[in-house]
């Protein structure tokens, strides 16, 4: 008799033994199956594989498609040979000019970084370096200058392509004396001469105006906005 309760005891121990296994290993399978209510307590969050590039992409792009203007200050390396490196900071010159070693004055006129760099990497592999690989890095931007009746006067720098309605919208607007709509751009051109452009920014903002009517502005521009006499 007490041999049948001790084989029966067992029997019954070796049944909650198998429902309590069955038991966890549905639990386990239930996470890893999408959609089902197995809860996960305090997941860890996953990161895309490019998480540190993102945000830093569009930077990266308008850098090399940046076109290069006076007064920009550049970080120009060469690498070629072993190890070898040639590192210099230039500044452009108000006609587009720089100096750089080996090849002297480079004009970079209309060129965006890539086309500074392919243009740098052929000169210096004409006649005296082997394959050189040269990167171009902005320092310091070129800038415009607005003036008048804006809430925040002074200097912005260009980073790409700079309009006249984006500069006021930098500035943060007209104040409530402005006149919108005979906003001047004062540029002094290579050659030594001066042009005088009005933007009628009213218009433009109304849908009045086209987009060529929307000046794209070039290092050293000053705009002036006119105080309205009414």
């Amino acid at each position: 008799m007490k041999n049948m309760k001790t084989t029966r005891l067992f029997l019954i121990g070796i049944v909650f033994l198998a429902i309590f296994s069955v038991d966890i290993n549905a639990l386990v399978q239930a996470q890893d199956v999408p959609g089902s209510s197995a809860v996960v307590r305090n997941p860890l969050p996953s990161l895309p594989a490019n998480a540190g590039r993102l945000g830093r992409t569009k930077e990266v792009i308008n850098s090399s498609e940046y076109v290069i203007g006076p007064e920009n200050a550049l970080q120009i390396d060469v690498y070629y040979g072993k190890n070898e490196k040639i590192s210099q900071k230039v500044r452009v010159s108000s006609r587009g000019i720089i100096n750089f070693p080996l090849v002297g004055e480079v004009d970079t006129t209309g060129l965006t970084v890539t086309e500074l760099q392919d243009k740098l990497a052929s000169l210096l592999e004409k006649d005296y370096l082997v394959n050189p690989q040269v990167t171009v890095f902005i320092e310091e931007y070129s800038t415009v200058s607005i003036m008048g009746e804006v809430t925040k006067p002074g200097a912005y720098p260009i980073k790409g392509q700079l309009t006249v309605v984006e500069l006021i919208s930098l500035a943060q607007g007209f104040t409530k004396i402005a006149s919108p709509n005979k906003v001047k751009v004062i540029r002094h051109n290579a050659d030594g001469t001066q042009e005088e452009i009005i933007v009628r920014v009213y218009d433009l903002m109304n849908k009045e105006g086209g987009d060529k009517d929307n000046v794209v502005l070039h290092s050293g521009d000053v705009v002036i906005v006119p105080e309205s006499l009414f």
